[in-house]
């Protein structure tokens, strides 16, 4: 699987929920509130930050628990990693879409709605962009 091409396997059917999401009326999170427990708890919510907003991605948690390919993703900015395609823990916490490449932007396109059509969006942080989600 490469991850430069944008490929997750697709075990998690689309999720409706985010088909009329208002992302103003979301709450407003912060990196420090998803990792106001530091201790990894393997029943928790796993929850990540992608182009600014936050994403329940706790349906694929062996994929994202600790040995997981991603296991560095959890309570983490992953927009750039994601663009770059990579799993490193540095990556994952670079945070952000400053430095990429016209390439990396569109991955991290292919990426972002991989993400809207499987995991639920329940918050934003506030980097995200008003006009950034539509259905």
């Amino acid at each position: 699987m490469s991850l430069a091409d944008g490929n997750l396997p697709l075990l998690i059917p689309p999720n409706p929920v985010n088909q009329d999401l208002d992302i103003m009326r979301l709450p407003t999170m912060t990196l420090a509130d998803l990792t106001a427990d530091d201790e990894y708890e393997f029943s928790a919510r796993i929850l990540v930050v992608l182009k600014g907003l936050v994403f329940d991605v706790t349906g694929m948690k062996e994929a994202f628990s600790p040995r997981g390919l991603f296991e560095f993703y959890p309570k983490n900015d992953i927009t750039y990693a994601l663009a770059k395609g990579s799993v490193s823990e540095v990556d994952a916490r670079v945070g952000g879409e400053s430095g990429l490449t016209d390439r990396e932007k569109e991955n991290l396109e292919r990426w972002f709605t991989i993400f809207k059509n499987r995991f639920e969006i329940i918050g934003k942080t506030d980097q995200v962009d008003q006009g950034l989600y539509s259905n």
